[in-house]
C-alpha cells in the first residue's frame, strides 16, 4: 500500500481564517451581510438559556490553549486536536479551492491512516469548516463554519451520529445564544459531563476571545421577545462556579501522520476536448459495443497523437500494428452522434463494432442491435 505522509492541516493559518481570506467585492460583501442579517432574524426567534458558570478573556492568537481539559500539548501548530481515545481522526483539511473541510480518517495499522474522507455532504460549504470536536460519548460532532446557514462570521454546528446507517446525520446550526454575528468557535464537552465550553468575540475586541464555561445540559429552545434575546445573547455569568480551572497549556509538536494515498480513478467518459488519454484497461466489456477507429500505427502510439480524445483503446493486430479506437458505445446512434466531432481531428475516422471482444462487421452489429431491441420491447409488452 502506498503511503502519503502529511501533516493534518499544516497550512492552516488561524488568523487568516478568522479575519478573512482576501478583499471581497463591495456588492458581494453587502449581499452576504444582508443574507446573514436575515438568517440572524430567523435564529433569534427561538433561544436557549444555558447556565454560564465562568468566563475568561484571552488572546485570540492562542485561545484554544486555554481549554485546560484537553490536556497539555494536545494542540499542534496547525490548530487541531488529536483525541487519542477515539478510533477515528477528525480534522480540518485544505481543499483544492483553498477552503477547509472537516474530514475523517480511520486507522489501517499502527502507523497508517485511511484516505481522509468528508464527514458528510451537509457539512461542506463554499466557506471554511474548522475545529471539529467529538463529544465524549462519540454521538455528536461539533464544528465551526463561515459558509453554512448562519448569523455571520463563524457559527457553531452539530452533527449527530446515526447508529443504524453508520453515518453522521443532519447538521444543525446550534442557534442562539451559542451563535451571534461575531465569531463563535470551538464548542466541546468536558469528559466528566459537567461543563461545555465555547469561545466568542461578541463581547471583546478583534485581538481577543472570551471562553465561556456552560453547565453541560441539553439546551431547551423556546420563543423569546426582542428584549429577552438581547439579554440571553450576552452569555453573562449567572451561576458562578469555580469547578473549571483555566490553565494555559503548552502547544505540542506538529505530528507527522501517514495516510493511504488516494487511488486515482480513470475517467472513461468520452471527450474530444481533454488532454487525451489511453484507456487504463484495454479489455472490452462483454456484449455488443461500438468504437470509433482513429488510426493504425506501426509503432507504439503516443498521447500527442490522440489530439485531445479520450479514452483511446489500443488493439494489437496480427500484423504487429496497433489499431487505436476511441470510446465505448452500446448503441450505434451514440457513436454516430460524436463521430463529426472526432472527424474534425481525424477526417478518416469511422465506426467499428465488437461482440464479446471480437471484431464484428458493422452491418451484422447493427442487425444484432436491432434484434435485441425488438426482443426487449416484446418482453416489456408481455410483462
Amino acid at each position: 500500500m502506498k503511503r502519503l505522509f502529511l501533516t493534518l492541516s499544516g497550512a492552516l493559518l488561524l488568523t487568516t481564517l478568522l479575519y478573512g481570506q482576501g478583499t471581497e467585492a463591495s456588492d458581494s460583501l453587502a449581499l452576504r451581510r444582508q443574507v446573514e442579517a436575515e438568517n440572524y432574524k430567523v435564529l433569534r426567534q427561538y433561544a436557549a438559556r444555558p447556565a454560564v458558570v465562568a468566563e475568561k478573556r484571552v488572546l485570540r492568537a492562542d485561545f484554544y490553549l486555554w481549554y485546560s481539559h484537553l490536556g497539555d500539548r494536545s494542540w499542534g501548530p496547525d490548530r487541531n486536536w488529536y483525541p487519542a481515545e477515539t478510533r477515528k481522526l477528525y480534522f480540518a483539511r485544505p481543499t483544492a479551492a483553498g477552503d477547509y473541510d472537516i474530514v475523517c480518517s480511520e486507522p489501517v495499522d499502527s502507523a497508517l491512516w485511511s484516505v481522509p474522507e468528508p464527514v458528510c455532504a451537509e457539512a461542506v460549504s463554499p466557506g471554511n469548516e474548522i475545529f471539529p470536536m467529538l463529544s465524549p460519548d462519540g454521538r455528536r460532532l461539533y464544528f465551526a463554519s463561515d459558509g453554512l446557514f448562519g448569523a455571520g462570521g463563524y457559527d457553531l454546528y452539530v452533527a449527530t451520529w446515526d447508529p443504524e446507517r453508520q453515518v453522521w446525520g443532519h447538521v444543525q446550526n446550534m442557534g442562539v445564544p451559542f451563535n451571534s454575528p461575531a465569531d463563535d468557535l470551538l464548542f466541546c464537552d468536558t469528559p466528566d459531563g459537567r461543563y461545555s465550553l465555547m469561545a466568542s468575540n461578541r463581547a471583546c475586541g478583534k485581538d481577543s476571545m472570551v471562553i465561556y464555561v456552560l453547565r453541560q445540559e441539553t439546551p431547551v429552545f423556546g420563543p423569546v421577545s426582542e428584549r429577552e434575546v438581547a439579554q440571553v445573547e450576552k452569555l453573562a455569568v449567572t451561576a458562578p462556579d469555580n469547578g473549571y480551572v483555566f490553565t494555559r497549556q503548552s502547544p505540542g509538536r506538529q505530528p507527522l501522520l501517514g495516510f493511504e494515498e488516494p487511488e486515482e480513478v480513470f475517467d472513461y467518459a468520452f471527450t474530444t476536448a481533454g488532454p487525451g488519454a489511453f484507456a487504463e484497461n484495454n479489455s472490452l466489456p462483454a456484449g455488443l459495443v461500438y468504437q470509433i477507429q482513429l488510426f493504425v500505427s506501426g509503432s507504439k502510439p503516443s498521447v500527442s497523437q490522440l489530439k485531445g480524445i479520450s479514452p483511446v483503446y489500443v488493439h494489437p493486430q496480427r500484423s504487429g500494428k496497433k489499431l487505436c479506437a476511441a470510446g465505448l458505445f452500446r448503441a450505434y446512434a451514440d457513436a454516430e452522434q460524436v463521430l463529426p466531432a472526432v472527424r474534425r481531428k481525424f477526417p478518416s475516422a469511422f465506426i467499428i463494432a465488437f461482440d464479446n471482444g471480437q471484431p464484428l462487421a458493422l452491418s451484422k452489429a447493427r442487425k444484432k442491435e436491432s434484434s435485441v431491441k425488438v426482443v426487449t420491447e416484446e418482453v416489456r409488452i408481455v410483462k
